[in-house]
């Protein structure tokens, strides 16, 4: 168990990717988790860890993931979708979709919460994405997640003496959602980072004292287990 106890998590995008990894690390070091992901139980890894998983549409109504996230003074947003190709090829369904799951889902789900935060004094860890700068072939899935990082930031101070808000700006990291997005990942294989190191550090940085918005990269995970 770790030094600041056992706590209860509420994590997105769990059945695969980086969410994978952080529930794993979590129920490793015993906490309660419920999470969430596209996957069916059916279809979940057979090393996903024993934990209360249940299958959701983040681009759907919130009042499932406020009911079922409630309870939990640590949140995780690590659910993400996109599609590599330029705007004039994107479709209406798709563009919605992405924007929902990758912004307007975080929206109503932090919304629906602040009650329950506030009491908890609870920490949000809101996963971006160095895209938000701009990223040519990546258009709708970069603006989703500029609008996060406003977001991050402007809940980061008017939240700070009652929840804590942190905001970490990925690099590539070696996931499925490179092939969902149909990118062929092989291209920039040697730039991308490990998603165990990453949960890894997402889960300690989010209990210590330091800047609301941060860059995890190669060079961040350098040294670190």
């Amino acid at each position: 168990m770790q030094q600041h106890g056992r706590r209860r998590y509420f994590v997105t995008g769990a059945s695969s990717g980086i969410g994978l990894s952080i529930v794993q690390s979590l129920a490793g070091q015993g906490h309660d988790v419920t999470a969430t992901g596209q996957r069916a139980s059916s279809d979940l890894p057979s090393d996903f860890p024993d934990i209360a998983y249940h299958q959701l549409d983040l681009s759907s109504s919130a009042e499932p993931l406020i009911d079922l996230a409630s309870p939990a003074d640590r949140i995780i947003l690590a659910a993400g979708a996109g599609f590599y190709r330029p705007m004039e090829r994107e479709d209406q369904t798709a563009l919605a979709q992405t924007m929902a799951v990758n912004f307007s889902s975080v929206v109503r789900l932090l919304h629906g919460l602040y009650p329950s935060l506030a009491r908890q004094s609870g920490r949000v860890a809101l996963l971006g994405s160095v895209a938000a700068k701009g990223a040519a072939g990546m258009p709708v899935y970069s603006a989703g997640k500029g609008a996060l990082a406003g977001l991050a930031r402007s809940l980061g101070s008017e939240w700070a003496d009652r929840i804590t808000v942190r905001h970490y700006r990925l690099w590539p990291t070696r996931t499925p959602m490179h092939g969902r997005a149909g990118y062929d990942a092989r291209k920039i294989d040697w730039l991308l980072m490990d998603p165990d190191r990453v949960a890894r550090f997402v889960v300690r940085n989010l209990e210590t004292r330091g800047p609301a918005s941060l860059s995890i990269s190669p060079l961040t995970l350098v040294g670190r287990q």
